[in-house]
């Protein structure tokens, strides 16, 4: 069974930052190839896609239920993603890393590789849920919606190099074993 203890409207998520993470902005500036928003260094869209990949991983590309939850081709999302706010109001300072292109014949640094970018950190922030449009089975949303949280591990760019590990909660929601099988009946073969 899952226990929703606040509003059904809203879902409340909480990040842990485990390590820095960045979400570029897609423009250089001056020194350094890719920025970061440090007004919204962590975006709405952002969340929304990580989480969608995490539900598709989970529960299988094919799955509706994914499409019922996020939107798909067929319904729009019936939820609205805030923005990630970090405790305390302000992202860290950004940092700017350097990472190089490695030659696979030589193992050498290749010619005009060099890429330095920024990167940031809290270490906590949490996010907001609101439910937009009607659902048939809101405990159904709130347990994917809160399991996908829980599953996701890693968000932002570089994520394979140690970048943006996380851990997310949903205080909301309770979760038990009734909960998790209900979702997982829905995984796509």
């Amino acid at each position: 069974m899952v226990v929703v203890t606040v509003n059904v409207n809203e879902l409340h998520f909480v990040i842990d930052f485990l390590s820095p993470f960045r979400v570029s902005t897609g423009q250089p500036a001056a020194g350094v190839d890719a920025t970061i928003d440090t007004d919204d260094a962590l975006p709405a869209t952002s969340l929304k896609g990580v989480m969608r990949a995490t539900a598709k991983h989970v529960l299988g590309e094919e799955a509706d239920l994914v499409g019922a939850v996020f939107g798909d081709a067929k319904q729009p999302c019936p939820w609205h993603w805030g923005d990630a706010v970090p405790t305390g109001g302000l992202w860290g300072r950004p940092q700017v890393t350097a990472r190089v292109r490695i030659d696979a014949a030589s193992h050498t640094a290749t010619r005009d590789m060099l890429a330095l970018t920024e990167e940031t950190t809290a270490a906590r922030a949490e996010f907001v849920l609101t439910r937009m449009a009607p659902v048939t089975d809101i405990e159904l949303h709130a347990a994917v919606l809160a399991m996908v949280a829980r599953a996701t591990r890693s968000l932002g760019a570089a994520r394979r190099r140690g970048l943006g590990w996380v851990s997310i909660t949903c205080p909301d929601v309770t979760l038990d074993r009734a909960a998790v099988e209900k979702v997982l009946a829905w995984r796509s073969v």
